[in-house]
């Protein structure tokens, strides 16, 4: 089940809970997965929050993801297959959190 999967999991360089922690606050947070970097942000708009994710490129950065509206947008991003077609779940062991 997820719950088990979540407990075996590692985040590298930090803690998979507090990663997903800090998405919720709607904080800054920079990552690498298979060799590139990314950034995501949260920020509340109209009392709910939305989210983005960028890939940081040589030309500055490049949109991958937004939340959707009608959805609570951490959940979204988390069941994304936006990883090589993978859940954040099922990626996030090949994830390293960096500072930017």
């Amino acid at each position: 089940t997820k719950s088990f999967l979540r407990g075996c999991l590692k985040l590298k360089n930090g803690d998979v809970r507090e990663f997903v922690d800090h998405i919720h606050y709607g904080d800054e947070l920079w990552f690498l997965y298979g060799g590139k970097k990314y950034f995501l942000e949260g920020w509340t708009n109209s009392g709910s929050l939305d989210l983005c994710l960028y890939e940081m490129t040589d030309n500055g950065e490049k949109y991958v993801w937004k939340g959707n509206a009608t959805q609570y947008p951490v959940e979204a991003f988390l069941e994304a297959k936006i990883w090589n077609g993978k859940s954040f779940w099922n990626a996030e062991q090949d994830m390293e959190w960096v500072d930017d």
